[in-house]
């Protein structure tokens, strides 16, 4: 952490110090952009970044969805070495429970799909899944698609291990800084607004969260986001009894067992709780532990450590908005994240690139916010969330 408040100006500010932010801060250093700044409000992963499910896998029905997060996956393998500190990535495999007929000959489909995008994927039957998952209720379980190097990895590890490359790289990030608008003139972004001060800039990048709407309109940048709160909850440790990360899109719902036994796992309802509160909630807990102990009757009795809340943004589509804003030149866009932590290593490495060569690769190019204004969805089949009580 930087000491001292922010300089009056630098080459590039970047608002948000959860994992988008700090990513591509540090893909910036690697790229000889040092003279960044990243400013939080509160501190580094207090947001959503520190409180999601750590699951990772890039199979995906949708091209453009299976090339970003298969990337981000391939980066996941080899943080620990490049950045010098153990994220606790776990390539143990996740598995995508179908629970009916339809939904299987589903799965069927889509992992042909993933084939033809270059994913590893495989479809087991119920039998396969129940030596997977032993403890799974065979009623939930018909089958899944399972991606073997998949997995999990620690949120504030990722979040700490970018921290402390992009800071020896010379990246300067600044807590308690509130940033309270994008500063803009002849169509090109200038600086930001403070309550430290006016800090210039020729480069800002949006990457703050469930707030980056609020950013966005200061800027005169209308896209059609909302706030959105998901939870999760952590058990104590039990005896080892899931190996993989699962997500049961009948339940609405996602897990994994960490490395000393607790259980982690978040569910959904239909629609989305639309709110930027950190506030957990008694409905919510109820439905994770419901549905918790429906597919894993052993959880019966645990007893629950804590549960959590982060909110983000949303997009109608639910896929994130990645690069330059349409009219503000020079301010860039890294929001609309609800697979976030999933996606950081990916969306750091594209972002940076683009900025440093102006250049926009063609696995990012999808995902521009222009897309929303022009009304072009990106079509993901295989998503554990709901929009408009539609999966």
């Amino acid at each position: 952490m930087a000491a001292g408040p922010p300089k009056a100006g630098y080459d590039v500010v970047v608002v948000g110090a959860g994992v988008q932010g700090l990513a591509t801060a540090y893909e910036l250093a690697r790229s000889g952009v040092t003279d960044v700044a990243v400013l939080d409000r509160s501190w580094p992963g207090g947001g959503a970044s520190g409180r999601n499910g750590e699951m990772i896998r890039s199979a995906f029905s949708s091209r453009e969805w299976s090339q970003l997060f298969d990337l981000s996956l391939r980066r996941f393998s080899e943080l620990s070495a490049e950045l010098d500190f153990n994220i606790l990535f776990s390539p143990s495999g996740y598995l995508v429970l179908s629970t009916t007929d339809d939904e299987l000959r589903r799965q069927h489909l889509v992992a042909a799909k993933q084939a033809e995008y270059g994913v590893q994927s495989e479809v087991l039957d119920a039998a396969e899944v129940r030596r997977l998952v032993p403890h799974a209720n065979p009623e939930l379980a018909r089958g899944g698609i399972f991606q073997r190097r998949a997995g999990f990895a620690h949120h504030d590890a990722v979040v700490w291990g970018y921290l402390r490359a992009a800071a020896r790289a010379g990246v300067s990030v600044f807590s308690g800084v509130d940033v309270h608008a994008v500063l803009a003139s002849g169509g090109r972004v200038t600086g930001v607004r403070t309550d430290h001060g006016d800090i210039a800039a020729d480069v800002v990048v949006n990457a703050a969260g469930a707030y980056s709407d609020d950013l966005n309109l200061t800027a005169g940048v209308r896209l059609p986001l909302v706030k959105a709160r998901l939870e999760m909850l952590v058990t104590e440790p039990v005896k080892p009894f899931l190996r993989c990360a699962v997500a049961t899109p009948h339940l609405l719902g996602y897990c994994h067992q960490t490395a000393r036994g607790e259980f982690v796992g978040g569910t959904e309802l239909p629609g989305h709780d639309e709110t930027d509160s950190l506030n957990t909630t008694y409905h919510m807990l109820r439905d994770m532990a419901t549905k918790w102990v429906r597919l894993f009757p052993d959880l019966g009795g645990v007893r629950i450590l804590r549960n959590w809340a982060g909110t983000v943004s949303q997009a109608p589509d639910l896929a994130p908005v990645l690069g330059e804003a349409p009219g503000v030149s020079g301010y860039h866009l890294s929001i609309a994240w609800v697979y976030g932590f999933m996606g950081a290593p990916a969306a750091g490495r594209l972002l940076a690139e683009s900025i440093v060569t102006g250049r926009v690769d063609a696995v990012m190019a999808p995902f521009e916010a222009r897309r929303l204004i022009e009304g072009r969805s990106i079509a993901e089949s295989t998503l554990v969330l709901t929009t408009d009580g539609r999966s």
